[in-house]
């Protein structure tokens, strides 16, 4: 367990792994993680943790925003939020490298993959099971 009792490192990156190779990566870590804390409530309860607050914003919201998406203050929030969560995800990120990079194979790994990504265009599920492959065959050699 890490010091804070819900999961290991390797149960969280586990549950990472899980999500980028399947649809809809973050419902099935979050669906994962709820699963290892709590079996099957807990996985019940972080879908709806998952699903529940953005369908219901949509449902009350939507009329507001179609009604007002024009105006500076709507498109200033838009702009605001869409910049918090690239940031969250940018934090995570880099919380996941630190714990992940801790050896010169880590570190080509993930330059490998990253520009299997941003230049090749391949797929996230393609490039985790590439470099699942590679970690495989280099555990071999060692």
């Amino acid at each position: 367990m890490n010091e804070y009792g819900w999961l290991s490192q390797h149960e969280f990156l586990d549950a990472i792994a899980i999500g980028m190779i399947s649809p809809g990566p973050v419902v099935i870590t979050a669906v994962s993680v709820g699963y290892l804390v709590a079996a099957l409530p807990g996985a019940v309860v972080a879908a709806l943790g998952v699903f529940l607050p953005p369908y219901l914003m949509v449902v009350l919201f939507a009329p507001w925003i179609q009604r007002y998406r024009a105006h500076p203050f709507v498109q200033g929030f838009t702009r605001g939020a869409s910049a918090a969560a690239a940031g969250a995800i940018v934090g995570a990120a880099g919380l996941l490298a630190r714990q992940v990079l801790v050896d010169p194979v880590t570190v080509g790994i993930f330059a490998s993959a990253f520009i299997a990504l941003a230049k090749m265009r391949l797929s996230e599920p393609i490039v985790v099971v590439l470099a699942a492959v590679v970690g495989l065959a280099l555990a071999r050699l060692r």
